[in-house]
């Protein structure tokens, strides 16, 4: 095989909305990755539009895959949902002996990438899923604020402030409806009734009813900071609230192949995502509640920018950490591989103690 070159990287799903933001990151930065995805008129669009090498191949090829990867040094996956992705990615990277990437907030997808943890480490690269908002800020906020109790036992993640999801994260969040709400039991995943997760919690504007959700630090938390028992909130209100208390009235009949195409359907009706201007106008605040054995609770507050602006930011900054080197191979978290730090080093994030 020829030797891999450092900065020859591949950002697969770069047609959709999440996957533009980062090509132009990385525009914006000097780079030139090779622009890919399965429909070979948008992919040369877009890598046109940008002057970018691309090409075209569908996940399910394998044999299409191995060869646009053989000669790849890393490979950012933004084609979700990733449940239909990730592992015919991550077993490519692994044959190819390609870094794999991802932005996804699916629990499965970082279970499966820890399970992979050996392969990965005897092919000498690093499989490193969720550097976009799912889940570098939430996963750095965790770590730090376990950092600062010695002996944590429960953690309590809740996020603000989302604002509208893409098109494929919406597609993520209906793929989730139907099985319940994942928490982490003893450091196992278990899953509640949905909806049975109320809490009210304050952010410093005055108490808010949030909802237990199914988010990625359920998976990567526990990996970042070995805490047993994590549970993560989202405020309840708008779509979450009108989507629980579906899933509620209908239960299991919302995973079933007809409800979920439906949805699917109805989602590919929405914007693509939120303008520019409502990304300008967006932010977030992440809460991270850590209880120690004793019963002394830890409390830090991370503000970030809008969701997809951070995540454009930190999947280009964190493909360049590892294309650089002197990251640990195997499975990793954004915390685990480059510490809890990483978030002080994308813009307009802010974190403090309390």
């Amino acid at each position: 095989m020829a030797k891999k070159q450092a900065t020859d990287w591949i950002i697969y799903g770069a047609t959709g909305y999440t996957g533009r933001l980062i090509a132009a990151e990385a525009v914006k930065q000097g780079l030139r990755p090779t622009l890919a995805g399965r429909n070979t008129e948008k992919v040369q669009a877009i890598a046109n539009e940008f002057n970018l090498p691309w090409t075209a191949f569908s996940v399910d090829d394998l044999p299409a895959v191995r060869k646009a990867l053989k000669d790849k040094s890393l490979l950012l996956s933004v084609a979700g949902p990733f449940s239909a992705t990730a592992e015919q990615m991550i077993d490519a990277c692994i044959e190819t002996k390609t870094h794999y990437l991802d932005v996804t907030g699916e629990i499965s997808v970082f279970e499966l990438a820890a399970s992979k943890d050996a392969a990965a480490k005897n092919a000498g690269i690093t499989l490193l899923p969720g550097v976009g908002f799912d889940v570098v800020p939430s996963d750095c906020l965790a770590a730090h604020t376990a950092a600062r109790s010695k002996a944590p036992v429960s953690l309590l993640l809740a996020i603000k402030g989302l604002g509208g999801p893409s098109r494929g994260t919406a597609k993520t969040g209906v793929e989730a409806l139907g099985s319940g709400t994942a928490v982490r039991r003893g450091g196992q995943i278990q899953f509640v009734r949905t909806g049975s997760l109320i809490r009210t919690i304050d952010f410093g504007h005055g108490p808010e009813e949030f909802l237990g959700v199914s988010w990625g630090d359920i998976a990567t938390a526990y990996h970042s900071t070995s805490i047993g028992d994590i549970e993560v909130y989202f405020p309840n209100e708008g779509p979450i609230k009108s989507m629980t208390k579906l899933s509620r009235l209908l239960g299991p009949l919302m995973g079933t192949n007809f409800v979920q195409n439906f949805l699917k359907k109805q989602i590919d009706k929405m914007p693509a995502g939120p303008t520019e201007t409502e990304r300008e106008e967006a932010g977030a605040v992440l809460r991270a509640e850590v209880t120690d054995e004793n019963g002394s609770v830890f409390i830090s507050q991370l503000t970030t920018p809008n969701g997809y602006s951070l995540t454009a930011e930190s999947a280009v900054l964190c493909s360049l950490k590892i294309i650089a080197g002197g990251i640990e191979h195997g499975f990793k978290t954004p915390s685990l591989a480059f510490g809890p730090s990483l978030v002080n080093e994308l813009t307009g994030c802010k974190l403090e103690d309390h």
